[in-house]
């Protein structure tokens, strides 16, 4: 079977691609797409949850039409897993849910990730 790459000239240079290629030889090439494959696979697949175990106690459904319950969820289960000094006030068509400064992108982060962004107002304390 003839050699893909060929063997260097002494006198000769060799280009760098070439003798990456010699020394990963296919297996060693698969290997290497494989773990890059699995690497973004990895980074864009998994995420963490930020109040390990919660589920919200009913759905969007629910929750659209007793906005008073979601607050009352978000002060006394979510909130405080995950910020002490955030609140929630229902009024309106939404419930506003007040962050400090400091923990604004991750609490409203959280927050997202259990419930609508349709029924959800979000406000700096």
């Amino acid at each position: 079977m003839p050699q893909i790459v060929p063997t260097p000239d002494p006198e000769e240079k060799e280009h760098p691609g070439f003798q990456i290629v010699r020394w990963l030889r296919p297996g060693g090439a698969a290997l290497v797409l494989l773990l890059g494959i699995l690497f973004v696979v990895q980074c864009f697949m998994t995420g963490r949850e930020p109040v390990k175990g919660y589920q919200p106690k009913h759905d969007t459904a629910y929750y659209t039409a007793h906005l008073d319950v979601l607050a009352d969820e978000l002060n006394d289960a979510l909130l405080p897993q995950v910020d002490k000094e955030a609140r929630a006030e229902a009024g309106g068509e939404t419930v506003t849910v007040f962050i400090p400064h400091d923990t604004y992108i991750t609490t409203r982060a959280a927050v997202l990730r259990y419930y609508d962004a349709g029924i959800l107002e979000f406000q700096e304390s």
